[in-house]
């Protein structure tokens, strides 16, 4: 359901709603029981919205080219009225584009999230594609690729900090992806169809994120994933293709889980309205894809003299002397290298990749070494 979200909260919604008590709760820790609940009521008020779909797989894979097809043709048309002197469609000011940020700041701040459960699965080759998926999120631990982190920066530089006096409603997508994040173990055709849903959603419109970077505000795009998630649906199916019919509406319903509660897409400006100049060779940020390229400057990057393992089992002498550690990532790489296995490793690891923290120093480090042991997988 679509709702038009007012920034600032009303005398009645002085007190936070469960929405924003939930949101606030899992930014801080995980809370399996609390985030069951919400996702049992959210789960239920989304089983009442029509079907995007119906049928099978093959209908599935219709259903997305199609919405493939209608997307590039709409970003065909927009780019090429603009092309003609069309003015913007979103956004007339920069005030305008700001407040969409501040609405759209609580599901920004926590991109990725739902993905959080699959690092449990690692080794299972049906996973693997959300394993990597989710590490695009955080940028394999690069801080100017991990998209959060971008968020942040961007919240700060555009003075968005009122989003947090957003009513209850500004905050049911982002309580959904943290709650998927605490329990999303339990409902993975629920999560999969989920991730069909981020391309609809605002923040994930082409239009809108051209015209945002035309203003100076310049958010990561989700990772393409409707290939991946059909891949992933083939090999769930495949290995169990009796409880087919199942999978697939339970795959439905977290489609229509990310439709819950969003806000409208942005007014267009009336016709003649006076229009902020774009900033200089803002328009082109957008498609300079720069969460690839630190990505690739990162491993461009020359290597030590004396290259060491990824998990050392022995440190020389006292260099890390364990009564000595006194920074959380000298204490996190001593703890690794005290792991019996990589598996155990791997574990340890996913524990600090949560929403909370990935995008912190010590997330960031969990991170990089996550992705270059599940690199060896």
């Amino acid at each position: 359901m679509m709702t038009t979200l007012p920034l600032s909260r009303s005398p009645q919604a002085a007190t936070s709603g469960p929405s924003q008590q939930l949101y606030l709760l899992l930014r801080e820790a995980p809370d399996r029981a609390a985030a069951t609940a919400y996702l049992q009521r959210r789960l239920a008020e989304a089983a009442a919205l029509p079907p995007a779909w119906s049928g099978g797989l093959q209908e599935l894979e219709e259903w997305l080219e199609l919405r493939s097809r209608n997307r590039a043709e709409e970003f065909r048309q927009y780019q090429q009225g603009r092309q003609q002197g069309g003015p913007r469609r979103h956004f007339a000011t920069l005030a305008q584009a700001r407040r969409f940020l501040c609405v759209q700041a609580p599901g920004l701040l926590v991109e990725g999230a739902w993905l959080h459960s699959v690092l449990d699965h690692w080794r299972q080759a049906a996973y693997m594609p959300l394993v990597k998926l989710y590490l695009d999120y955080l940028g394999k631990g690069v801080p100017a690729a991990n998209h959060v982190a971008q968020v942040r920066q961007v919240l700060a530089v555009q003075a968005c900090s009122t989003w947090q006096d957003l009513e209850d409603s500004g905050f049911v997508q982002g309580a959904i992806r943290l709650a998927l994040a605490s329990a999303g173990e339990r409902c993975l055709p629920e999560l999969l169809g989920y991730q069909l849903a981020v391309a609809d959603q605002p923040a994930a419109q082409p239009s809108i994120l051209h015209e945002l970077a035309e203003l100076g505000i310049v958010l990561p795009p989700p990772p393409p994933s409707d290939t991946l998630v059909l891949n992933v649906l083939r090999a769930m199916l495949g290995q169990a293709p009796e409880n087919a019919r199942q999978f697939l509406q339970q795959v439905e319903l977290g489609y229509a889980l990310g439709r819950i509660g969003l806000q409208t897409l942005p007014a267009t400006p009336e016709d003649g309205a006076p229009q902020d100049p774009p900033v200089a060779n803002g328009s082109a940020a957008i498609f300079a894809a720069p969460a690839a390229n630190a990505g690739e400057a990162a491993e461009a990057a020359p290597a030590p003299a004396e290259a060491r393992p990824i998990l050392r089992h022995r440190f020389d002498g006292d260099e890390h002397a364990w009564e000595t550690i006194t920074s959380d990532l000298g204490l996190l790489e001593a703890q690794i290298a005290a792991c019996s296995g990589k598996g155990e490793a791997m574990n340890l690891l996913a524990r600090h990749m949560g929403p909370a923290v990935h995008h912190q120093p010590l997330g960031l480090m969990a991170t990089r070494i996550y992705s270059q042991l599940f690199a060896l997988a």
